[in-house]
């Protein structure tokens, strides 16, 4: 009798390229969708590189009647190009390094809501108004290692704030953070999950006020779970 050994051998590269987002609710890589910002225009495109956002919904919390009462605002679900169907709104994650070592993100609002009228601004600036972001979901076609996230209550213009942390061996892959689920959404297409509060004795001008919010992905060697 004589044996021979012969081998088999498989390679991975790390793969960087532009995922498209996905839907929420059920988040296939292979199966894109083409998420709308609420005034119609296409959002900015994905990050190319091995640990990305490939997206994050902009929020529109509507136009009302200046009130001295303190009020709340509900945020427009997410709409889509290709779809009638609205969604939660969501940020979603990319990690292609192969190297399992964790992820943190967090967003930032770069300012206060604005004025951006060019005409007389006699209130340019809405003290007071804070943005929350309840009731986090994250979802993937990974079951194992998921990261952790968290709701942001009372974002502070110009101070970091966390939204999900991938500890070492978590996150690898595609992974989307929503707020809440397709029963937050009303019937008007609003969701109850994301809300703008605006304090009744802030004084408003009849214009539109905007903010940015920055989000900001980072590779941390401090990565541990909490």
């Amino acid at each position: 009798m004589q044996g021979y050994n012969s081998q088999g051998s498989v390679g991975f590269d790390v793969k960087s390229n532009v995922q498209l987002p996905v839907n929420p609710n059920q988040p296939d890589p292979s199966l894109p969708v083409y998420p709308q910002n609420p005034d119609g225009s296409k959002p900015n495109p994905g990050g190319s590189g091995v640990l990305t956002i490939d997206f994050a919904s902009s929020f529109d919390f509507g136009n009302h009647k200046i009130s001295n009462k303190n009020q709340t605002y509900l945020a427009k679900a997410q709409k889509y190009f290709n779809s009638e169907n609205l969604t939660p709104n969501y940020v979603q994650v990319t990690d292609r390094r192969g190297t399992f070592s964790g992820w943190t993100l967090k967003v930032v609002e770069s300012a206060q809501f604005t004025q951006t009228s060019s005409g007389p601004q006699k209130y340019k600036v809405l003290n007071g108004a804070v943005v929350n972001l309840n009731d986090p979901v994250i979802t993937s076609t990974i079951v194992e290692n998921s990261p952790k996230a968290q709701s942001v209550l009372n974002l502070i213009p110009g101070v970091e704030t966390q939204v999900t942390l991938a500890s070492t061996g978590e996150g690898a892959g595609t992974w989307v953070i929503r707020w809440g689920n397709d029963s937050s959404i009303t019937k008007d297409g609003l969701t109850t999950a994301v809300s703008l509060f605006v304090p009744g004795d802030t004084p408003k001008d009849a214009t539109t006020y905007t903010t940015t919010l920055y989000w900001i992905l980072s590779d941390l060697p401090s990565n541990v779970s909490n």
